[in-house]
């Protein structure tokens, strides 16, 4: 502990350059923005740091800068315009017009999908989000490219599970909780998004991320705006969320408030036949089961950001959410059992951040989880042992995170990176049954977690071809009595031999840890025969990933990808050999490895069509020599289509149609084969009112192809087949309507020359 605060007293003191980011505008001499003009970044002897291109409104942005810089601004019809400068605003550039003129010339462009930012790979998720119907910042994020959603969590491909950053800043919460916050935003919040392969450790996460930059004030833009909207959605029952986002954006002071209310249902069902071998004799085991759930969540942020200078940032949020009365019924029969399973559930999670980022390249702060879940079980059962009990969980999670992260831009295009974190995780766990007899399975745990973390890194641009990023972070970590420390390296090589062609390679290491519940070593019952299991014993896993990543005409993007995986670990069912029972848990295997090639295809044709298919072939090979007495060694090619396709029916009135399609062949998951499954998606919007009004109609699962998901095990004793239904048809009606904001008028200048001013 003593280290860590040196540590950051260390950073504090010797901060003394910038590495912030430079914006400005770009127009005409009549201050009409200029679109698609080319800025060059160099320092102020000209060495290379990076390229853009101005958005619609001629605004640029760069996501560093050295102390003082030299901007180049270069377009086919105006003349070249270099400015020198220092600080995060570089005003307005104004353009002249060339000597020559074009009579009636309509100049068609596109702007590029994607730009090379240091490790970072930048997307302008305003762009994306105005040729997609997306509604949030979640759905916003399953657009970028090679982005998928894995059981619920998106996932880069062939990356494993994807690290989830706002602003830049640190979260002590956890991805399932920044979901749930992301699809509560509105997808008109977002600017843009930082895809990592290998992300840097001032972000305090490791592997692939995503960091998602919310939009906050632009010189010459701010006031009040927002966004209302709502959804009307059927499945088998209906459901719906609403909610609202204020902004208050200005020189000084960005404020954002947002509530969303979501009533959310869902619905599972699964047939599941096995030959359960056990202490010698074969069972035929028949199983049918029906889930269905629905909750009430209550989300709201508060965020407020102060500005005392160009330079300095100090930021304060508050999220919370609210899930008081969570209701689910499981219900199962067959020739083990019949049950039924009824569960309430109160859960409620209150986070609360604080950071401050300086001109001379500190970034601090601290940030709080609360998170605490009380749920009840009541179950019956006319065909097993016991008939009727109930069962009280309860679970509190306080997390706290504090680091510091220093930066120096250095002569000759060096910039050096280092910062510390402590995090400290307090859990109590607690599980208790009715039943006298049941008393044996009664649990309780406290568990305390520590990570000490120290990186240092650089970056360095060689030329204006040849950029490195690259860092190590040493960890140390302590839970109960496992203790580990441990070396992260981390390398992003960029070779950018002309605009039109971009390399990237880059490796990265992660550590999983087991989720709490897990580690309490619970036992919870889903029926009379299948059963949920926890792992005390479970020890968190280790990825190494290296990436190839090739990029021509900033859309068109080739990857090659391996990652291995020792000792990494996912729930799966095992057929017990001396009861009869199935078992849900977690073990760890000796290791996963995964080979991905992936391709991402944008086209247009016209205005009417805006296409983005997405290709991906794996080799997966998952082996575990000491998974009870059914160890598995299986290796299978896989494939993996999405193909999302935007139909503009009409510009005036604004129509749009969107239908997008997944695919994927057969593949494994540990000793299970999977089945082929895909779905149809299609999507109807209607924007109006200036574009600030949008309703929307969309159909989910359109044939029914996620209802039909098949499973089997062949694995010596381990004989059973799983029919999955997962009832995700639906049909949703969406509106919203977004207001506000301003833009600031040029005056004209009075003239004061001869009043002695």
């Amino acid at each position: 502990m003593k280290t860590f605060f040196l540590l950051l007293t260390c950073g504090i003191c010797t901060a003394t350059l910038s590495a912030q980011s430079l914006t400005g505008t770009v127009t005409d001499a009549d201050r009409r923005p200029v679109e698609a003009a080319t800025v060059v970044l160099q320092t102020a002897d000209s060495t290379y740091i990076d390229a853009t291109l101005t958005d619609s409104l001629g605004a640029f942005r760069f996501g560093q800068r050295p102390e003082r810089y030299r901007l180049i601004v270069e377009h086919l019809i105006y003349n070249t315009c270099i400015r020198e400068g220092s600080g995060t605003d570089a005003d307005t550039l104004v353009l002249t017009p060339r000597d020559y003129a074009l009579d009636e010339v309509t100049v068609r462009g596109e702007r590029p999908l994607v730009k090379v930012e240091g490790s970072r790979l930048t997307y302008d998720v305003a762009q994306i989000a105005a040729s997609r119907l997306v509604t949030n910042a979640y759905e916003a994020l399953l657009q970028l490219p090679g982005v998928v959603e894995k059981d619920g969590v998106p996932a880069l491909s062939g990356s494993g599970s994807l690290g989830i950053v706002l602003n830049g800043k640190p979260s002590s919460m956890s991805a399932e909780q920044v979901i749930a916050l992301l699809k509560a935003t509105p997808a008109s919040r977002v600017e843009r998004a930082e895809v990592m392969y290998s992300a840097p450790p001032q972000y305090h996460v490791r592997g692939a991320a995503v960091n998602l930059v919310l939009k906050g004030y632009k010189a010459g833009e701010g006031g009040l705006q927002g966004e209302v909207n709502g959804n009307y959605a059927q499945k088998d029952e209906a459901g719906g969320n609403g909610g609202v986002t204020l902004a208050w954006l200005s020189q000084r002071w960005d404020v954002d408030a947002m509530y969303h209310l979501s009533d959310y249902y869902y619905r599972q069902g699964m047939d599941f036949r096995a030959l359960h071998t056990a202490d010698g004799e074969t069972h035929d085991i028949r199983l049918s089961e029906d889930d269905s759930g629905r909750s009430l969540t209550h989300t709201f942020r508060a965020a407020a950001t102060y500005k005392p200078t160009e330079d300095d940032r100090l930021s304060l949020s508050y999220t919370g959410s609210l899930k008081p009365d969570g209701k689910s019924t499981a219900d199962a029969w067959g020739n083990v059992t019949d049950s039924h399973n009824g569960k309430r559930s109160d859960t409620q999670l209150h986070n609360a951040a604080l950071n401050y980022t300086s001109g001379f390249g500190l970034s601090a702060g601290a940030d709080y989880t609360y998170y605490k879940d009380e749920s009840t079980q009541d179950f019956t059962d006319t065909e097993a042992e016991p008939s009727a009990f109930r069962s009280d969980s309860h679970q509190r999670i306080d997390r706290w995170k504090v680091y510091a992260d220093q930066s120096h831009s250095l002569a000759k295009g060096w910039t050096l990176n280092y910062g510390t974190a402590f995090t400290y995780v307090n859990n109590r766990n607690s599980q208790r049954y009715d039943l006298p007899e049941m008393s044996g399975m009664n649990s309780e745990s406290r568990i305390d977690e520590y990570t000490y973390n120290v990186y240092a890194g650089f970056d360095k641009a060689f030329s204006p071809q040849w950029n490195l990023s690259a860092s190590a972070a040493v960890e140390y970590y302590k839970m109960t009595d496992y203790r580990k420390w441990a070396v992260y390296p981390t390398l992003s090589l960029n070779y950018m031999p002309s605009a039109a062609h971009i390399f990237q390679l880059s490796f990265s290491s992660d550590k999983t840890y087991p989720d709490y519940w897990t580690l309490s070593g619970s036992t919870s019952y889903l029926n009379g025969y299948q059963v949920i299991e926890g792992n005390a014993s479970l020890h968190p896993y280790t990825d190494y990933t290296a990436t190839l990543t090739y990029i021509w005409k900033s859309k068109y993007i080739v990857q090659a990808e391996y990652s291995y995986v020792p000792d990494y670990f996912m729930q799966m069912a095992y057929l017990d050999s001396h009861e009869l029972r199935a078992i849900y848990n977690y073990q760890n295997w000796d290791y996963l490895q995964l080979l991905t090639f992936t391709a991402v295809v944008p086209f247009r044709v016209g205005t009417w069509w805006d296409s983005q298919l997405t290709l991906n072939a794996q080799l997966k090979h998952d082996k575990a020599s000491r998974y009870y007495d059914a160890p598995f060694d299986n290796k299978r090619w896989a494939g993996i289509g999405q193909w999302t396709n935007t139909f503009t029916l009409s510009s005036r009135p604004n129509i749009r149609l969107e239908i997008s399609a997944f695919g994927q062949t057969g593949a494994i998951q540990g000793s299970y084969r999977l089945g082929a499954v895909g779905y149809v998606d299609a999507a109807l919007r209607y924007t109006f009112a200036g574009d600030k009004a949008m309703l929307q109609l969309k159909g989910t699962d359109l044939f029914n192809g996620m209802n039909h998901l098949d499973i089997e095990s062949r694995n010596g004793t381990q004989h059973f087949d799983m029919h999955v239904k997962n009832y995700a048809r639906s049909l949703t009606v969406s509106f919203s309507y977004r207001f506000g904001g301003y833009k600031k008028k040029e005056a004209k200048e009075v003239d004061t020359s001869r009043f002695g001013m």
